[in-house]
């Protein structure tokens, strides 16, 4: 007679406790919030970044319209399309004097060459993002912005264009001739 074969004795596959699937699934969430506002983080600063450097392209833009043409710039009380967004701007004028320790001045604040540098002008544009794009309607420094200043001296045209278009303009010579005669009475 043959003998029956004992019951194997198969080892017990341990599986997870509901306990410790709540602990997983709660572990996994934790990851995936972390993640997601990591991403969400990096996504509104890089928005942020190039709303700044928006900014600062039109900001550069306004300076070389104002060195170019100052009539042709865009009404201020308007914001400006860039991209996207919209943008607020502010431009500022002021005379510079000039100090000078070590050099000889003559009278008429002219050094050596004849070039007056009462004329040099202190030019200054805000940009900011406008209330229409979530920035605000003046600036505050809260809003992503640029401000660019640069001295200026409004006889030395950029290029050849810059005196082509104010001489081709209905008034551009005497404009010319006016900007020279202030030079020379400063």
């Amino acid at each position: 007679m043959q003998r029956a074969a004992p019951p194997s004795c198969t080892p017990h596959c341990r599986g997870l406790t509901f306990l410790e699937s709540i602990l997983a699934v709660v572990l996994l969430s934790m990851v995936a919030i972390t993640l997601s506002s990591a991403v969400s983080f990096l996504s509104q600063s890089q928005k942020r970044f190039d709303q700044r450097l928006g900014a600062a392209e039109l900001a550069n833009r306004l300076i070389l319209q104002y060195m170019d043409d100052q009539d042709s710039l865009p009404n201020r009380s308007l914001p400006i399309e860039y991209d996207t967004d919209l943008y607020r701007w502010t431009l500022e004028e002021s005379a510079v004097k000039f100090e000078f320790d070590d050099r000889v001045v003559d009278d008429n604040n002219n050094l050596g060459s004849g070039v007056s540098l009462d004329r040099i002008k202190l030019i200054t544009v805000r940009v900011w993002l406008g209330a229409d794009s979530g920035g605000s309607r003046s600036f505050t420094p809260s809003v992503p912005n640029t401000t660019i200043t640069r001295l200026i001296d409004p006889l030395a045209f950029n290029n050849p264009d810059s005196l082509e278009t104010l001489l081709a303009k209905p008034g551009g010579i005497e404009k010319l001739f006016e900007d020279l005669l202030d030079g020379l009475e400063n």
